[in-house]
């Protein structure tokens, strides 16, 4: 779960996510200004301009708002620290799509493990579908079904 200070961090990121882009510099721009003198504004308009798509992946991959706003953090946690790795720097929102999705799924692993599901391709709950209690739903290749967590 977020913790105090990971949740200020999180209310900063979503709020950046939602001002207006920084439409005259592109992203490898951005990206090489950051790289170059670890530019904080460069970073937050990377954050503005991508942030609303990683956040919507993780939602949608993790199903739990706290584990997803975990993977939302991490995401761009792993930028900030591999920023200078990424070779294509015009392709960025491709990159964070997929750190996004990547982090997201080890977010779910991580929760339907704590939850006691075994079967690490099961899904969560969509709102208004009930399993009973210690259950969980599976994905399989003819759909899904409910599978008790102890097996």
């Amino acid at each position: 779960m977020a913790t105090t200070a990971g949740r200020s961090m999180i209310r900063h990121l979503s709020r950046a996510a939602v001002l207006s882009d920084d439409v005259a510099r592109t992203d490898a721009g951005l990206l090489a200004d950051f790289i170059a003198r670890r530019d904080e504004a460069a970073f937050t308009a990377l954050v503005r301009r991508h942030g609303s798509m990683v956040l919507a992946v993780c939602r949608r991959v993790v199903g739990n708002r706290d584990d997803a706003d975990d993977a939302f953090q991490a995401t761009f946690l792993v930028l900030a620290r591999k920023a200078s790795a990424i070779a294509d720097r015009d392709l960025l929102a491709n990159w964070l799509y997929g750190v996004a999705y990547r982090t997201a799924l080890e977010a779910r692993t991580r929760m339907l493990r704590r939850s006691g599901c075994r079967d690490i391709r099961a899904r969560i709950p969509r709102p208004g579908r009930r399993t009973g209690r210690g259950q969980c739903r599976v994905a399989g290749p003819f759909g899904s079904r409910t599978q008790s967590a102890g097996g």
